[in-house]
């Protein structure tokens, strides 16, 4: 095959570039590297700075100072601080570089005015920025005792805005008169952003947090108060476990070294409750106000006492070995109130100088509350209680009583039955050991009926007034011998061996008294020395009435079947 020959394309010369064109080149490379490392500076400054808020979303101050460093380098300034808003005025939160400041961190506050640039940032809220601040001097006159006098020239400001709102202001100086760039306010603004966004974040988190140690001292709380009121309720008769989960309670929640509850009864203090290590004062102690606890219950208010130690002497001078001996020094006493009334006291007490919180002070009154009406509840149960043997009792008296009578009514002529009924219902209703009626004949004194274990001497004797029974016939009143034992040298001698042969101590007879003439008597005793009470000693008198009843009853009926 023949092949056609083939055509060469022309080769085109390549001429070399100019001087002009390479130094034009070599500029724009630079220029696009040198963008190209101060956008990898802006983006690691940037993301420093996010994580600084990811890693402490709570610790400002880390936020602050590492924008602060940032904004100087990267804009190229002598230095660069963070301003934060209080109210009307204005103080620096954060600060870098080598220009010096006219006042401390997070101390001296400014008014917030325009006068100077931050001023003018903040309440104009947009960027502020001054190409000369000593030619400005005009404009912004309060620059001239702080910038110019630290010999400051250019300076740009951005406020900090939350939802427009400005809440700081941030901003770069320099010492030379050099404008800064588009750029470099662009960045300013990029990193003001960081700061609000650094503020808002560690607010919401302190907002939780404060949401949920709120929530958490209410949790507190509310188990305490349940606890308390489960112990109220399980202890309805008895409040010492109540005052002790009380006092326990005060002590953890109130963040104090100890808890002490007093009770006030006929002008006396009594301590009748406590919780911590400290040393506890005397059980008791009468009423003033020379103590913390004596004052609240005599001023019916809660007493906080800062620092116990300034006030020992002018206040509370009889306690100032007390207090010197344990060094408590901020006490709080709130008093325990009925209807008005102070019954008692509640103490919480700090070693150091801490004053306690009002949410403190509310709780203590709570607790305060809560003793009250334990000590109340348990009054109301113990006067229920007491209603209700009282009750009891009339109504054992009431069918005893009724029992004789029925007795009496079913044997007119036979008292034996009766008098058995007798000595059987007072020894249970007066809880004696034995039961002995007599009766006086011709000066004689008959046996005619017992009851109970205890031995009884004999049968008749003659009337005379060396034994209970004998004298209270002859006396005609009851006779109540609190210690038979104690008595028996002095007033029954005769009796000593039957005495010290049984052994019967507290000894009580009555009187069996028709027209006021003594007919007999009953006798009740008790092995040991325990008087018999104010209705029991009624109850006895009601028993010998019955037997006169009986007895003349009995009496009448032979003498109408005689006739």
């Amino acid at each position: 095959m023949n092949r056609k020959p083939s055509k060469k394309r022309p080769v085109k010369q390549r001429t070399a570039p100019s001087g002009d064109s390479t130094s034009t080149l070599k500029k724009t490379i630079a220029a696009q590297a040198q963008e190209i490392r101060e956008r990898a500076e802006q983006q690691a400054a940037t993301s420093a700075i996010l994580r600084t808020i990811a890693r402490a979303p709570a610790d400002l101050q880390a936020v602050f100072d590492g924008i602060a460093e940032h904004a100087a380098k990267l804009c190229d300034a002598a230095d660069a601080l963070v301003w934060r808003v209080n109210g009307t005025a204005r103080y620096l939160a954060a600060h870098f570089g080598s220009v010096p400041t006219s006042g401390d961190i997070g101390t001296e506050e400014y008014e917030l005015a325009r006068t100077g640039p931050p001023g003018r940032a903040i309440l104009d809220r947009e960027t502020v920025h001054v190409h000369d601040l000593r030619a400005s001097s005009a404009d912004f006159p309060g620059a001239k005792t702080r910038g110019v006098a630290f010999g400051i020239r250019t300076t740009l400001v951005t406020p900090l805005l939350r939802d427009g709102m400005a809440v700081g202001a941030l901003q770069i100086r320099r010492k030379e008169v050099r404008p800064f760039t588009d750029a470099q306010i662009k960045l300013l603004e990029t990193f003001a952003d960081q700061a609000v966004i650094a503020i808002e974040n560690a607010r919401l988190i302190h907002e939780q947090q404060a949401s949920n140690r709120e929530l958490t001292e209410a949790l507190q709380q509310q188990t305490a108060t349940s606890e308390i009121l489960r112990v109220i309720a399980s202890s309805p008769t008895d409040i010492q476990p109540v005052l002790d989960a009380v006092a326990e309670s005060a002590a953890r929640l109130c963040e104090s070294y100890d808890a002490q509850i007093f009770r006030l009864e006929n002008e006396v203090v009594h301590r009748v409750a406590s919780y911590g290590p400290l040393l506890i004062a005397m059980e008791h102690t009468p009423l003033n106000r020379q103590s913390p606890a004596g004052r609240a219950m005599v001023d019916r208010q809660a007493i906080h006492v800062h620092d116990l130690a300034a006030e020992i002497d002018s206040e509370y001078p009889e306690i100032r070995g007390y207090q010197q001996q344990i060094g408590h020094r901020t006490t709080l006493a709130a008093p325990l109130l009925r209807e008005g009334v102070p019954i008692g006291a509640i103490l919480i007490r700090r070693l150091e100088v801490r004053p306690f919180t009002e949410k403190q002070i509310a709780l203590l009154k709570t607790f305060a509350d809560q003793a009250v009406i334990a000590i109340e509840n348990v009054r109301l149960f113990q006067e229920l209680g007491q209603r209700n043997a009282e009750l009891r009792e009339a109504l054992e008296h009431q069918t005893a009583t009724s029992e004789v009578l029925g007795i009496i009514s079913r044997s007119p002529t036979d008292v034996q039955p009766v008098l058995d009924a007798i000595v059987e219902s007072a020894a249970r209703l007066c809880e004696s050991y034995d039961v002995q009626i007599f009766r006086l004949e011709n000066e004689v004194v008959h046996r005619v009926a017992s009851y109970g274990p205890l031995l009884i001497a004999m049968e008749r004797t003659p009337l005379n007034r060396q034994s209970p029974a004998g004298r209270a016939m002859i006396d005609r009143r009851p006779v109540h011998v609190h210690d038979l034992a104690a008595e028996i040298n002095s007033e029954y001698p005769e009796i000593k061996g039957y005495q010290e042969q049984i052994g019967h101590r507290t000894n009580l007879a009555a009187p069996l008294l028709r027209e006021g003439a003594p007919i007999g008597a009953i006798l009740i005793r008790r092995l040991e020395v325990r008087p018999f009470t104010e209705k029991q000693i009624a109850l006895l008198k009601t028993f010998a009435d019955q037997a006169v009843i009986a007895i003349e009853n009995v009496r009448l009926f032979q003498e109408l079947g005689q006739r």
